[in-house]
């Protein structure tokens, strides 16, 4: 009689360990989100931007962790491709004006002598323009990486009582990446 006295007793005590670690509080868990206003364009230069969350990464997104507080809030910069704005689709890499005694062929269209003006006078738009000009991409390091860079060249004609035209040559690079911000806050839910 006594090993079942025994083994009822082992029971209860087993039963009451159990109960007890079954009693202690289990730290709560949280779900964690991440809410992020409407993103918006800032531009195609890396210098000009800044990323306020925690690594400050300008490549990617930001997503909360467990790590920011209920309500933490910062300012996420990330890197987007496809086509900027228009006056910063192109950077220029070279702009060559100078007199030369020829035909003026093609000739521009009515502009100021700059390659700013004459990107303006085409309305941003390099895609098939008569004025693109072939040349060896390869003497442009920028060119190299991107593999999208393009030439344009018109001739001024001559002002009165001269008898050269003004060559406009500029070499411009195509930018394929900006960079867009949102305000973004870490909110923790109980599950």
């Amino acid at each position: 009689m006594k090993l079942p006295v025994f083994c009822f007793i082992s029971a209860l005590l087993c039963a009451g360990c159990a109960g007890t670690v079954s009693t202690q509080e289990k730290p709560p868990r949280y779900r964690v989100s991440t809410e992020r206003e409407t993103a918006y364009y800032l531009g195609t230069d890396a210098e000009k931007v800044e990323d306020t969350c925690p690594g400050n990464n300008i490549l990617t997104q930001y997503n909360c962790t467990r790590k920011q507080e209920n309500g933490y809030t910062c300012f996420d910069v990330y890197m987007a491709q496809g086509r900027p704005l228009n006056t910063q689709e192109y950077t220029l890499l070279q702009e060559r004006v100078e007199k030369q005694a020829v035909t003026p062929q093609p000739q521009c269209p009515t502009m100021e002598p700059t390659c700013d003006a004459f990107l303006k006078a085409l309305n941003y738009n390099l895609e098939f323009s008569w004025y693109l000009v072939n040349f060896p991409t390869s003497s442009f390091p920028q060119c190299r990486e991107t593999y999208d860079c393009k030439r344009i060249d018109c001739y001024l004609p001559p002002a009165e009582g001269e008898k050269e035209a003004t060559l406009v040559s500029c070499v411009y690079k195509r930018n394929q990446v900006f960079f867009v911000g949102a305000q973004v806050t870490c909110r923790q839910t109980l599950r």
